[in-house]
């Protein structure tokens, strides 16, 4: 009697791979919009497994040679065939996809793979197939490391649609976002749920939580680091939370209201070389990666809140820390666009914010020079990241340079 088949389980993509064929009486998912039959090649798939080598930014995606999809590794029901198209013009399609909807992509033209992040942190990667004669037709596979599902799917599906050859609607940008047309409000505020929800204090449960949000970035675990920073950054956002309770909170983040302990905390994790492990591929380094985007999305949100009513012009006047930090922190990533898109775009507008509310501002990030930097942030933007070509021309313009 045969042995049943080996599974090989891979966490970050989230489900089982077969080594052979499925157990008795396992059946496996279709693919996703499968237009044919998949000829199979009897290579091996041990390739796709192996670590992410040295890669770099490319302006295109330039693909020489597909691999057909090995007999034995059944693809992610996220995967596509498209025919009618070569291997360049599909990666030509999912390139711009990328640049529209604002994704980091790291590409590596020979083995036809892009390593990508959203703006909301979720990683996956791009694998393009031979799936017959010829490499034709073109099987496009996306599968996802890490990050919210629901995320993923919706970045999945446009870029699945434009490997197809469809058009692709560019990202908003997340200060952009509204509440849905149905919510009046924060789903907190619904009249249904007064009645359920125990009666409370706003502003006691804010303080509590920054209390406690503080006690969590004194942790020496990275993963409770990142728990408080993502904590704070929902008690800072007016959909998540409330109008005025998100601004008191972004003041005492960003002003330093009271007192600067939670501000200096978060400001911590801007520095780069703090919590920096030797192997950057440790587990650790995504957390410490992952806190360092986060502090920038939360001081980036609280800039902009601030920056509405005055408080934040005040506060650039009289306290050195915007001078000393924040202003050459926000210009440093801005200068970094290469290495993190996204964490530039979340600089950029920081840097906006303060331009649009204070001369003063407007003075010190001139003399950092941060003219070039914005401008080189934008050309970058136009080529692979679109919310920060459009953030780093609104910043320009306000700064008073023609384009």
């Amino acid at each position: 009697m045969s042995q049943p088949a080996e599974l090989h389980f891979s966490s970050d993509v989230g489900g089982p791979r077969f080594g052979k064929a499925p157990p008795m009486g396992l059946k496996l998912p279709g693919p996703l919009s499968l237009k044919g039959g998949l000829k199979h090649s009897t290579s091996q798939g041990l390739a796709v497994k192996k670590e992410w080598s040295d890669v770099t930014v490319k302006s295109c995606w330039e693909v020489s040679e597909l691999e057909p999809v090995p007999l034995d590794f059944p693809l992610e029901r996220t995967h596509r065939e498209i025919c009618g198209a070569d291997a360049q013009d599909v990666a030509a399609r999912i390139t711009n996809a990328l640049r529209l909807l604002s994704i980091e992509a790291e590409y590596d033209g020979d083995k036809a793979k892009a390593k990508c992040r959203t703006c909301d942190l979720v990683s996956f990667r791009i694998r393009l197939f031979s799936g017959g004669e010829g490499g034709l037709p073109v099987m496009v596979e996306v599968q996802r490391r890490s990050g919210s599902p629901s995320s993923f799917m919706r970045s999945c599906r446009a870029i699945l649609d434009a490997a197809e050859g469809l058009d692709v609607t560019s990202s908003p940008a997340p200060q952009s976002r509204k509440l849905p047309p149905f919510m009046k409000g924060p789903v907190g505020g619904m009249k249904c749920l007064q009645s359920v929800l125990p009666k409370a204090d706003p502003v006691a449960d804010m303080n509590s939580g920054i209390d406690k949000a503080l006690e969590m970035l004194r942790s020496k675990r990275p993963d409770v680091n990142l728990l408080a920073l993502e904590n704070l950054g929902h008690m800072s956002d007016a959909i998540k939370s409330r109008p005025d309770i998100a601004l008191k909170v972004a003041k005492k983040i960003i002003l330093g209201e009271e007192d600067c302990e939670i501000r200096e905390e978060v400001a911590v994790m801007l520095q780069r070389d703090v919590f920096s492990p030797e192997d950057e591929d440790t587990p650790i380094s995504s957390f410490v990666e992952k806190s360092h985007h986060c502090a920038l999305v939360l001081f980036a949100n609280s800039l902009s809140l601030t920056s509405k009513d005055g408080s934040l012009a005040n506060a650039v006047k009289s306290q050195n820390w915007f001078t000393d930090f924040l202003i050459p922190s926000l210009i440093d990533e801005v200068r970094s666009c290469s290495t993190s898109a996204n964490n530039s775009y979340e600089a950029a507008c920081g840097l906006t914010s303060l331009a649009s509310c204070s001369e003063v501002a407007c003075r010190l990030i001139k003399d950092c020079s941060a003219l070039e930097d914005l401008e080189a942030a934008r050309q970058f933007g136009l080529q692979h990241h679109e919310l920060l070509a459009n953030e780093s021309e609104r910043c320009l313009l306000i700064l008073g340079k023609s384009l």
